[in-house]
């Protein structure tokens, strides 16, 4: 096992005093000392303490970085603010509600990006913090897919189980064709290929795009042996101002990868 690996991670926040410090220190404790690492903290405009709280984060670790951009242009613009900065093996996204339990993960998954060299983008196993599984291991979505799990999970239930490759049981490997952007571990080098996020989405479907461009370019891996846990919000179904960004972001994957209603 190749000892001197880099890794960096990049968390972009907007008001997350109440998550920022648990993550900074999770991710400190849970990434194996045998790895170089730099975690990047991009704020997005926070008015609570959340900026105050990475700067004493920074007091505390030396290989915590924050970015504060001018202005707030969305979670890929965000993530893509550091993109020249990189200079690590292995680039891994992180959501500010993100937690991971056993130290083992992420040597687990960089273990299988070493063995596994087609692979540029990793997605683990995402639980919620009960333990069950968060079903986001997703086929590419067509109009009906995204219409479906706006109006209710007991319509249409074969089809809505199958967009989300119920049948695997979540323990099978498999390529992915639309990850979740609350946890992903890039090879940094197609990151970069795929020139990160497209800014033209704000927020919620840019972790779809990404996943498209990097399977044109390499291939994108579910990978249920690495698991990760993730306080799931779902703002986008509990407020209108979310729902509307939503279905906006949507127009624009649609307009880009085309209009594939089934």
């Amino acid at each position: 096992m190749e000892k001197n690996i880099e890794v960096s991670y990049c968390i972009v926040t907007f008001n997350s005093a109440d998550k920022i410090c648990k993550i900074i220190d999770n991710l400190e404790s849970m990434t194996p000392k045998i790895y170089s690492f730099t975690i990047y903290v991009v704020d997005n405009g926070s008015t609570d303490e959340t900026v105050a709280l990475i700067n004493k984060e920074k007091s505390k670790y030396r290989n915590v970085e924050l970015i504060v951009p001018a202005s707030n242009k969305g979670f890929g613009a965000g993530n893509n603010m550091i993109m020249d900065e990189l200079k690590s093996k292995y680039h891994i996204l992180v959501n500010p509600d993100i937690s991971i339990r056993d130290p083992k993960q992420i040597e687990i998954m960089v273990n299988y990006l070493e063995s596994n060299k087609e692979i540029g983008l990793l997605s683990p196993k995402i639980l919620n913090t009960d333990g069950t599984v968060q079903k986001l291991y997703k086929y590419n979505p067509s109009v009906l897919d995204m219409g479906l799990r706006f109006i209710s999970p007991k319509i249409m239930k074969k089809r809505q189980q199958w967009f989300v490759h119920d049948e695997t049981g979540y323990t099978k490997t498999g390529k992915i064709e639309y990850a979740s952007g609350a946890f992903m571990v890039f090879r940094t080098e197609i990151f970069k290929q795929v020139s990160g996020f497209d800014e033209r989405y704000f927020m919620y479907m840019e972790d779809a795009d990404i996943t498209r461009k990097v399977n044109s370019v390499s291939q994108a891996q579910f990978f249920p042996q690495a698991e990760v846990f993730h306080e799931w919000q779902r703002e986008n179904h509990k407020k209108l101002k979310y729902t509307m960004i939503t279905i906006f972001s949507m127009i624009k994957y649609f307009n880009k990868w085309g209009w594939k209603i089934w």
